[in-house]
């Protein structure tokens, strides 16, 4: 018999929740909680209104969808959620949107046709308007406009969207979202400042198209949803909360949940726990009847994972110094694995899928828990691996000669050592573990040695530069001199030097000696360059020595480019400065002109061949002890 009252009592209840909407020109009723205010037909206009007055001296939290058709343009023009106590039957087409000329009354308008007249912007806005009046130049514009959607000019787009309308009446605030963004906040006292004082005003939309069109409607939001806790873990044999977070503008009377494994269907509890005893994809259905009597039904698709099975592979070999590459190879029949812990001696070290770490010498025991993208954990993979020491070895080598074989020699402080490679640093390379090397260039190389033990263990020493001397001795250019002409040798290539014979020389025993020779002869030096290791080469001065500081000048040359004599120059001896040299032909014009001895004439004068014939040579210099040395020729130029 209680049953019986309570189901007479929802269908009287629905019943008069029906009725409680009037709707007035061409709005239509679709649904249960679904109203069309205008079709996409020109010159319609619609209103729906709740027959209940609500009070705002209380606040309220409306939510509802709202459609603004799918013609950008054209498209036209718009609708108001409105507040007036006026009555249930008004409403207009056209531009206003069914709202304008209801006063008093409070408007928020969603206006999608720009109209000039209003001041409207070119975007499709959302506003709060007073007193029937649309303009946005007026005093009754106390908000927006602003894009009705966040950072989209559009709302015409063929969606619904979630419209929300909050009034505070503590603080006096109206409030509106669209699609979850705050579009629009304003205080004011509408009781006092709109409606006269009289606090009990009716809701409703208006809608209205003029020369342009589109299909404009509303729902009454009845959305149902549901999610989980952060920390839900969606495993079998693991109990799963279900929390609703249905979105619904009338209260909730019922609830009905399936959770898609044939067990019965819950209709008891708001927040249902349910324990799955079998992995897979279950389609989860909730259904909510509101208290108007409309029912909406909402379908998620809820994986519940298995138990992920861990495992692990790892790289060898197992030394110390090396990184130990881990593979994870965790199985999970539904789900992903999302995490890993691997953990050693106690302490999680990594929760890369994949890490890789340095150990030290022994036992090492490593573990391993994965966890699925569902939460699911595995119970605990362990292996334990053995990790070996690397090689303990060192290597010596002196510094040496180039050309000069060097010896590197290893020892193996461990004995386990099966193969040796060294790196010499100049490209050169041996897998002896005692070598020799030759060094053919000098310099500074990086000496690397690598053992590898039976057990694949490797050691690579740090390098070691050896230092290879090299010599190029070098004892200068033959010269010639006058005889007591004092003569500095310059030799190079080397670190020390040895000259002999010592006959002649301030001291045999440096780089640069004074040569003091005299006569009419030619000397032959040897000079021995040479390093602390023992390093040497040899190279040789030929020195001819003439009587006395004098500049000689040729009688002929012939410049027919066979590559004898073929440039005239003069030969200075013992002269410390070389000032010219000059020729002319026979009509007294300068043919050639040098400052440099070693730059002799070719025969030519501006680019031509001259004329064989006799022509005059002036040369002029400064000896070595300061006096001028002046000399003047003939020279037979021969083709």
């Amino acid at each position: 018999m209680q049953k019986i009252l309570t189901l007479i009592f929802l269908l009287v209840f629905c019943q008069n929740l029906f009725a409680q909407y009037t709707l007035n020109g061409n709005a239509t009723r679709d649904a249960c909680n679904e109203y069309t205010l205008t079709a996409a037909v020109n010159w319609q206009g619609g209103s729906v209104w709740n027959n209940i007055k609500i009070d705002l001296t209380q606040s309220f939290d409306f939510n509802f969808d709202v459609l603004l058709g799918s013609n950008n343009s054209p498209g036209a023009d718009g609708i108001a959620f409105v507040l007036q106590p006026v009555s249930t039957s008004v409403g207009s087409s056209g531009g206003g949107m069914g709202y304008e000329g209801i006063t008093p009354a409070v408007g928020v308008i969603i206006d999608t046709y720009e109209n000039g007249n209003n001041n409207d912007p070119a975007f499709d806005h959302i506003a709060v308007q007073l007193n029937g009046d649309i303009s946005h130049t007026t005093v009754n514009n106390i908000a927006g406009p602003v894009t009705a959607l966040n950072g989209n000019d559009n709302i015409e787009d063929g969606n619904w969207h979630s419209l929300r309308i909050v009034w505070n009446a503590s603080s006096k605030t109206l409030t509106a979202a669209v699609d979850g963004s705050l579009r629009l906040s304003v205080v004011k006292d509408f009781v006092t400042d709109v409606f006269s004082g009289d606090p009990f005003v009716y809701w409703g939309f208006t809608g209205a198209t003029g020369g342009e069109n589109n299909l404009q409607k509303f729902k009454i939001a009845l959305n149902p949803a549901f999610n989980f806790s952060a920390n839900q873990k969606r495993c079998i044999n693991i109990p799963v909360t279900f929390y609703d977070s249905t979105i619904s503008f009338t209260p909730i009377v019922k609830f009905y949940w399936d959770f898609g494994d044939g067990s019965p269907v819950d209709s008891v509890n708001l927040n249902p726990v349910h324990t799955y005893i079998a992995a897979g994809d279950y389609t989860v259905k909730q259904k909510v009847i509101g208290a108007d009597g409309c029912e909406a039904t909402n379908t998620k698709v809820v994986q519940i994972g298995s138990k992920p099975l861990a495992n692990f592979g790892y790289s060898n070999p197992l030394c110390t110094g090396l990184n130990v590459q881990f593979t994870d190879s965790t199985l999970v029949a539904v789900g992903v694995p999302n995490q890993w812990n691997w953990i050693h001696n106690g302490t999680v070290w990594s929760n890369l899928q994949n890490p890789e770490r340095v150990f030290t010498a022994g036992a090492q025991t490593i573990q391993l828990v994965t966890t699925s993208n569902a939460g699911c954990a595995s119970d605990t993979a362990v292996k334990t691996i053995l990790i070996s020491p690397a090689p303990d070895v060192s290597f010596t080598f002196n510094d040496a000669c180039k050309n000069i074989p060097v010896p590197f020699t290893a020892t193996d402080n461990s004995g386990n050592v099966t193969d040796w490679k060294w790196t010499f640093g100049d490209g050169g390379m041996s897998n002896a573990k005692d070598t020799m090397y030759v060094y053919t260039a000098g310099g500074t190389f990086p000496v690397n040695l690598r053992a590898v033990a039976a057990n694949g263990c490797i050691t690579d020493l740090p390098p070691k530069n050896i230092k290879i001397y090299s010599t190029q001795a070098f004892a200068g250019n033959d010269t010639i001199i006058a005889s007591g002409q004092p003569l500095q040798l310059q030799a190079s290539g080397g670190v020390s030097y040895e000259w002999t014979p010592a006959t002649g020389l301030n001291d045999p025993n440096i780089a640069n000696p004074v040569a003091l020779l005299t006569g009419t002869q030619t000397y032959t030096y040897t000079v021995r360059a040479y390093t602390p290791m023992g390093c040497e080469s040899f190279d040789d001065i030929t020195i001819q020595v003439y009587q006395a500081p004098e500049i000689y000048l040729p009688n002929a040359f012939t410049p027919n480019g066979d590559g004898l004599n073929d440039l005239y120059k003069g030969k200075p001896v013992g002269i410390r400065e070389f000032k010219y040299l000059k020729i002319f032909n026979r009509f007294g014009q300068q043919v050639f002109y040098t400052t440099d001895f070693l730059n002799g004439w070719d025969g030519t004068f501006n680019g031509k061949q001259q004329n064989s014939g006799v022509y005059v040579v002036i040369a002029s210099g400064i000896d070595y002890r300061g006096l001028v040395v002046e000399r003047q020729g003939t020279v037979m130029l021969i083709r």
